[in-house]
């Protein structure tokens, strides 16, 4: 009998220690208890619905124990249970649930855990019309909800709306008057959604709206017609002209444009009354114009472009130099040329193109693709750009450790040496004729461009075979590779001192620098980023990331201050002035070429697939401004 009470007695005190242990922080988790093996949720408007199943074994359980994060909530149910549902959820934010076998004094087991995202399922959205505005919105899956409530200012009016409406015409408003509109779900018990906002602004409006602002050539575009187009009237039938040559009679169409370009797109509508209502809207359709196979890899040159659109590239073809026409035809190819073409060609104020190449030559070709003369530099031209001074010199470097200066006709005009350094920079020149070059040496140097004797030398701590650009107030700005992963971007005045030097995370290797709208843009290679830089002092403005290294690929800034630039994840990119993406083209290949931009706005670029792509953007020409380009302008004469 003494046993049985103990058993008793030790079994109620168990039973105590087990119910206590419920409230008291839980202990660490023990893997050797039986955990939740099926967990899993769905997911609906700001809420979730969990589900699992219990835990094999025989030890008994005293619950659950369910948290979730970013809130850091946690809540102990019964043993009983096998759901739960968590509201007041964000939504569009990751959530991770986990879920413990709670033993009590035994223990807690190992966590189960799962990542979900409750999905925004309202689509609240406020279409503007004249003087009024039409909110529109889905009822949610949900079976808790009590009502709705719509505020807006300015005007700070708010109206209740019961639970079987989505829609609601909101009047009075001003044109030209942006409002700002909050929506609120009332649920069951009393709890409320989190604010839905929406901004609209009443005034003359379209028939219909697009799903994207700027849709890009064969993208699917949904066309919607806005009730709120006409007032207290409903439409009946819908006639949409695409603008070309395709049409459509439903209400909410869906289209594609198979080549880029503005199309006016017309609906014809007809209401209840037989009354028709015409609206033509201008849709922008971006995306390559066409683009030419050389068949070879077109490495870190920017195409050049001639006063008549011709575009000039070379590749690895080993002997052709191409002459595209402004519609992506060939014109011609010059065949003077012995190895690789990695240098971008310069254009000489009477049409004469310049461009060095592997073979050791400095080649300048007539406008009719005919060679004029070629000048022997002793070694390669690998990055190194022709520049083009107002007499018609010409300085290009070669890996035979020279920067020549060639007169027009071809001959030597002189010499300056590095004394073992290969020259791959493309020199600039100043307004006063001063020549700036970098050399594999990692110093910067100032010539005489009587003699090419050195005015002064500055050492920039590294490489910079991209190029140079130079400010309006002489400054100069060279972009270095430091080696490692780090680079620099140094502003060094014109009598050769210091002005500003900013480090940055990833070298900067055949990446020149482009300075407009007192800014200057530069490609980082394991920054694998777009940077904008304050001119004057060099801190950041911001910077744009890619998945992919900007190697070679030199930044052009348009009229618009949208800025070109390719990667080495295939894409050509156009971002925004504030650093934001205004388009991305993927191309078959890396993207080393610098893009150059038309009169007409056309994007010129080469890639690694061998094309010569033209991109229809919508830039209207490049940037009136200091150096918006690699060459500072598309003939690449670097003054």
């Amino acid at each position: 009998m003494k046993t049985l009470n103990f058993i008793y007695i030790t079994y109620l005190a168990l039973v105590f220690l087990l119910t206590a242990c419920q409230n008291d922080d839980l202990p660490q988790a023990n893997f050797d208890l039986d955990a939740v093996t099926t967990f899993s949720g769905e997911v609906a408007h700001e809420k979730t619905d969990l589900i699992w199943q219990s835990p094999g074994g025989d030890t008994p359980l005293l619950g659950y124990v369910l948290k979730w994060s970013p809130n850091g909530q946690q809540i102990d149910l019964d043993p009983s249970q096998n759901s739960y549902t968590v509201v007041g959820l964000q939504n569009d934010v990751n959530y991770k649930f986990s879920i413990q076998a709670n033993y009590g004094a035994i223990g807690i087991s190992g966590a189960n855990e799962i990542n979900l995202k409750p999905q925004d399922e309202l689509n609240f959205t406020v279409l503007p019309g004249n003087e009024f505005a039409i909110a529109l919105w889905d009822t949610p899956n949900r079976s808790d909800i009590s009502g709705y409530t719509l505020s807006w200012e300015p005007g700070g009016q708010q109206v209740e709306i019961t639970p079987d409406k989505n829609t609601y015409q909101i009047t009075g408003l001003n044109n030209d008057t942006e409002y700002t509109f909050d929506f609120i779900i009332h649920y069951s018990g009393g709890s409320n959604s989190n604010t839905i906002q929406a901004i609209a602004t009443p005034g003359e409006i379209s028939a219909f709206l697009l799903n994207v602002e700027f849709p890009m050539v064969n993208e699917l575009v949904q066309f919607t017609y806005n009730p709120a187009y006409l007032p207290g009237s409903t439409a009946t039938s819908w006639n949409y002209d695409f603008g070309d040559g395709n049409s459509s009679s439903e209400e909410n169409p869906t289209h594609s444009y198979n080549a880029p370009g503005i199309y006016d797109v017309n609906v014809q509508i007809t209401d209840g009354q037989g009354t028709v209502f015409n609206d033509t809207q201008q849709v922008y359709v971006w995306g390559e114009k066409w683009a030419y196979d050389i068949g070879f890899q077109i490495k870190p040159q920017s195409p050049a472009i001639a006063d008549d659109g011709t575009i000039y590239i070379g590749s690895e073809d080993n002997n052709n130099f191409h002459a595209i026409n402004p519609d992506g035809t060939l014109k011609w190819t010059y065949t003077g040329i012995s190895d690789n073409v990695y240098s971008s060609a310069s254009i000489g104020s009477d049409g004469t193109i310049y461009v060095g190449s592997k073979d050791n030559h400095l080649h300048a070709i007539n406008p009719d693709g005919t060679q004029k003369w070629k000048f022997d530099m002793g070694g390669d031209a690998i990055y190194a750009t022709p520049s083009i001074a107002t007499d018609g010199t010409i300085y290009i470097g070669s890996d035979s450790d020279n920067l020549f200066a060639v007169n027009p006709d071809g001959t030597q005009k002189w010499v300056f040496n590095t004394l073992g350094s290969n020259i791959r920079s493309t020199p600039a020149i100043a307004t006063d004729g001063t020549i700036y070059i970098t050399s594999d040496d990692d110093n910067l140097y100032a010539l005489d461009p009587g003699n090419g004797s050195a005015l002064w030398s500055f050492a920039i701590g590294g490489n910079a075979q991209s190029g140079i650009a130079v400010n309006s107030d002489g400054t100069i700005i060279a972009a270095v590779d430091q080696g490692g992963s780090a680079g620099a971007v140094y502003a060094i005045n014109s009598d050769g001192t210091l002005k500003w030097n900013t480090n940055v995370t990833g070298r900067i290797t055949v990446c020149a620098p482009a300075i407009a709208n007192g800014r200057v843009y530069v490609g980082t290679k394991e920054g694998e980023n777009l940077l904008a830089l304050n001119v004057s002092n060099g801190s950041q403005i911001w910077s744009f990331s890619t998945p992919g290294a900007i190697l070679n690929s030199s930044p052009a800034v348009d009229q618009n201050g949208v800025i070109y630039f390719g990667s080495w994840d295939d894409h050509v990119y156009a971002v925004n002035p504030d650093g934001t993406l205004k388009y991305k083209f993927l191309t078959g290949g890396n993207v080393w070429s610098s893009p150059a931009i038309g009169s007409d706005g056309t994007i010129y670029v080469g890639g690694y697939d061998g094309k010569l792509h033209a991109l229809e953007m919508f830039s209207t020409g490049l940037a009136n401004d200091v150096w918006p380009m690699f060459g500072k302008n598309v003939k690449h004469t670097s003054h």
